[in-house]
C-alpha cells in the first residue's frame, strides 16, 4: 500500500483540498506524509528520514512541486524522479494555463482535469501522458491545520494534527435555517474588466484585436468550451501553423478565460443587487463593481481564506455561484455550499446535471448572453428569497446529494485507483 504525499504551504486554496485529501486517506488508515514549502529545510530532512520512500505517490495539484522549485532538486531533476516516485497532478483550470509545464515532458505523470472537456484536450494534443482521468471537484468541509509539521502523518498520530472533523454538519432545522444572517453570497474576487486590459498592452494592435474578437464570439456561444473556441480559431487563422505553436498561443490567450468568466460575473452579482437583494461577496474590488445600488452589495474587501468561506456559506441562505467556463465538470464551490445547507444557484454543465437535479438539489440557470443570464439568475433568487420553504428543500436535498458521493473522500477513493 503506497504512502500519500501532498504538499501544503503554497496556494491557499490547493493546500485546503490538499488537507482534504489528507483527513480522507487518514480516515482509510493510510499513511500520509506532508511536504510544507513554507519550511523547505524541514520537509527535506522529513522527507529523508522515509523508509522505502519510493513506496509513495504524490498527489499535486496544478504543477506545484513538479515546476522545477529549487527545494524539489536540480533544474528539471526532481526528488520524485530520484526515487521513482509516481506523480498524480490534479489541473484545477483549463489546461491551456500549463503550456510550459506540459511541454516540459515530465515522466511518470498521471494527468486528472476537473472537466472532460479539458480531459479531450489533453488527449488529443499531449498524448505522451497517456489516459486523462476526469474527477470532478469535491466539496469542502471544514478542515484546519493550527498544528502542522513537514512529515508522517498516521491514523495513530493524527490527534496531533488538529484537523477539525472532516465531515459535514447536519442540515438544521427550517426556522433556524430561515434565520441565517446571509440572504444571498458569492465567493470570488472580482477583476473590473479596464484592470484586465494591461495584459493586452505589450501585443500588437491587430493582435489584440483578433483576441478581443474570440472572446466576443465566446460571449456570444457561452455553451462552447474555451478549448474548442481557441483552436477553431487559430487553426481557420493561421492553418499552417505547428502544433506547438497553437499550444503557445493557447496559452497566450488565457486572458480571454479571465475576461468572460469577469463579464458573467460581474453582471451576474451586480444584477442581483440592483433589484433590491442583499449579495454577501466574499472577495476583493467588488466595490469597484458598476452597481447601481451598492447599498445592497456587501463585501469583505479582500481576499478570504477556504475555512472563512465555508464559515460564510454556513451562514447563507442561497449560494450563488458561476462556474469558470466548465462545460462538462464542476467546481468545488458547487459541491461545498450544497454541503453547507445553502440553496445552490448555480449555471449548469454537462457533468453537473447528470449528478444533481434542476429544481431539487439546486437551482440552475442557462448561460445565454450575460445580460440574459444575470436577468435570469436575479429572478430565480428573487423567487427562492420568497419562498423560503422551497428554497430549504432544495438545500437539504442538495445536502444528502452532495455528501452520498461528492465529498473528498470519495475523490480520494478514485485518485487511489491511479495510484
Amino acid at each position: 500500500m503506497k504512502r500519500i504525499i501532498l504538499i501544503v504551504g503554497s496556494t491557499e486554496t490547493l493546500e485546503y483540498f490538499s488537507l482534504q485529501l489528507a483527513k480522507s486517506y487518514l480516515d482509510a488508515g493510510r499513511e500520509v506524509f506532508l511536504w510544507d514549502m513554507g519550511h523547505p529545510s524541514a520537509s527535506i530532512e522529513a522527507f529523508e528520514k522515509l523508509g522505502d520512500p519510493g513506496n509513495s505517490v504524490l498527489i499535486t495539484f496544478n504543477f506545484i512541486g513538479l515546476c522545477a522549485e529549487g527545494q524539489f532538486g536540480v533544474g528539471l531533476s526532481s526528488i520524485w524522479d530520484e526515487f521513482d516516485i509516481r506523480k498524480i497532478c490534479v489541473l484545477v483550470d483549463s489546461p491551456v494555463y500549463y503550456y510550459r509545464q506540459l511541454s516540459s515532458g515530465i515522466e511518470n505523470l498521471k494527468l486528472v482535469c476537473i472537466d472532460r472537456y479539458h480531459a479531450e484536450f489533453l488527449q488529443e494534443n499531449y498524448p505522451e501522458y497517456g489516459e486523462v482521468t476526469f474527477m470532478p471537484l469535491a466539496g469542502n468541509v471544514p478542515v484546519c491545520d493550527l498544528w502542522r509539521k513537514p512529515g508522517i502523518i498516521t491514523p495513530d498520530n493524527i490527534g496531533f494534527f488538529n484537523m477539525g472533523s472532516g465531515t459535514s454538519q447536519g442540515m438544521e432545522t427550517f426556522e433556524s435555517w430561515k434565520e441565517r444572517r446571509l440572504d444571498t453570497l458569492f465567493i470570488g474576487n472580482y477583476v473590473p474588466l479596464d484592470e484586465l486590459q494591461p495584459s493586452l498592452a505589450r501585443l500588437g494592435p491587430e493582435y489584440k484585436e483578433f483576441i478581443m474578437d474570440i472572446a466576443n464570439d465566446l460571449l456570444e456561444h457561452p455553451a462552447v468550451p474555451l478549448e474548442k473556441m481557441l483552436m477553431k480559431r487559430l487553426t481557420e487563422e493561421f492553418p499552417d501553423s505547428t502544433h506547438d505553436e497553437y499550444m503557445m498561443a493557447c496559452y497566450q490567450m488565457v486572458y480571454i478565460d479571465l475576461y468572460v468568466r469577469n463579464v458573467y460575473r460581474g453582471k451576474i452579482v451586480t444584477a442581483l443587487a440592483d433589484s433590491g437583494i442583499k449579495v454577501f461577496c466574499t472577495g476583493k474590488d467588488w466595490d469597484k463593481a458598476p452597481c447601481k445600488h451598492p447599498e445592497n452589495l456587501i463585501h469583505t474587501g479582500e481576499s478570504v481564506i477556504s475555512l472563512q468561506c465555508l464559515q460564510a456559506l454556513s451562514q447563507a441562505k442561497v449560494s450563488i455561484n458561476m462556474m469558470p467556463w466548465f462545460k462538462a465538470g464542476a467546481h468545488d464551490r458547487v459541491f461545498s455550499s450544497m454541503l453547507q445547507g445553502c440553496t445552490l444557484l448555480s449555471d449548469s454543465s454537462e457533468y453537473l446535471d447528470t449528478v444533481i437535479t434542476p429544481g431539487v438539489d439546486y437551482e440552475g440557470f442557462p448561460l445565454l448572453s450575460a445580460d440574459e443570464t444575470a436577468a435570469g439568475a436575479a429572478s430565480l433568487a428573487q423567487a427562492l428569497l420568497t419562498d423560503l420553504e422551497r428554497a430549504y428543500e432544495i438545500a437539504c436535498a442538495g445536502h444528502r446529494t452532495a455528501e452520498s458521493g461528492h465529498l473528498w473522500s470519495h475523490r480520494a477513493r478514485v485518485l487511489e485507483s491511479l495510484t
